[in-house]
């Protein structure tokens, strides 16, 4: 009777030890709800641009160089986007109750093509946090190309202020020689007042002829009809073009002494839409 009590007492120890020596052993290993609740969390954003259906898709801007994107994003409230060709700005669009989205952007002046990838904003941020856990389910690649008529717009905005600056330096330039003039004039009134009033003379007299060469380039630019063309036997512009943006034609003053070339033309209105102006004298 004995034995059979303290053989039922063993058993029952046993039994009970192996079940909380299990049940404890379970406690200890890391379970995958955690990790898995995360995984759903990230597969449940959806990402989708108004009119596309693919990852990876092209919008032309406007004549102003705009471009307008807009879709819906469902599980977040933003919508990250990263740039990584014309830039590298970053920046996220706050989606309305029911994930509806749109963001105006426009190129900058010097950029003709720019790209982003767009995604959740949440989905960014925990990647960003565990690189090597997660990748995103909802990531878009856009790409905005600058249209034909905003780079027209631009290519005349160009050179007008090309066209303005140079009348601005040559502007400039005569009134700093006439102060430096009226200078030296004061400084040698009783001797050399004949001469500086010659110097004056001379030195408008070059300004007047600079502004009238700018001038009759930016004609020549704007009608470019029967423009005289200065090419070699293999039809390659003679024209240069300096690091200054000063453009020389040969038999000019500075034609032959000009070395750092930067560009060769064909015409004088190419090298006035390229932003070149012509030598003072």
């Amino acid at each position: 009777m004995k034995r059979r009590i303290v053989h039922n007492f063993v058993i029952t120890f046993v039994t009970v030890f192996l079940l909380l020596g299990f049940g404890a052993l379970n406690n200890c290993q890391p379970t995958s709800g955690t990790v898995f609740a995360k995984e759903q969390a990230v597969k449940v954003i959806k990402l989708h641009i108004t009119g596309k259906h693919t990852r990876k898709f092209t919008v032309v801007t406007n004549s102003a160089g705009k471009a307008t994107v807009s879709g819906r994003i469902q599980g977040d409230k933003r919508v990250f986007f990263k740039q990584y060709k014309g830039g590298y700005k970053k920046f996220s669009v706050r989606a309305n109750k029911k994930g509806h989205f749109k963001k105006v952007i426009k190129l900058q002046k010097a950029v003709n093509k720019v790209a982003y990838a767009i995604d959740s904003n949440k989905v960014n941020k925990l990647i960003k946090k565990h690189p090597r856990k997660y990748v995103s389910k909802t990531i878009v690649h856009l790409t905005i190309k600058r249209s034909s008529a905003s780079q027209a717009s631009s290519s005349a905005k160009a050179a007008s202020i090309a066209s303005s600056k140079a009348s601005s330096e040559a502007a400039e330039s005569s009134s700093r020689a006439a102060v430096i003039s009226s200078s030296q004039a004061a400084a040698r009134a009783a001797a050399s007042s004949s001469a500086a009033a010659a110097q004056a003379a001379a030195q408008r007299s070059a300004s007047q002829a600079a502004s009238q060469r700018n001038a009759q380039a930016n004609q020549a630019a704007a009608n470019n009809t029967g423009e005289q063309e200065y090419v070699d036997a293999n039809g390659n512009g003679l024209i240069k073009g300096s690091v200054d943006h000063i453009y020389h034609v040969p038999g000019s003053t500075y034609y032959n002494r000009t070395k750092n070339v930067v560009q060769w033309f064909k015409t004088v209105s190419d090298a006035v839409k390229a932003g070149y102006r012509a030598p003072l004298r």
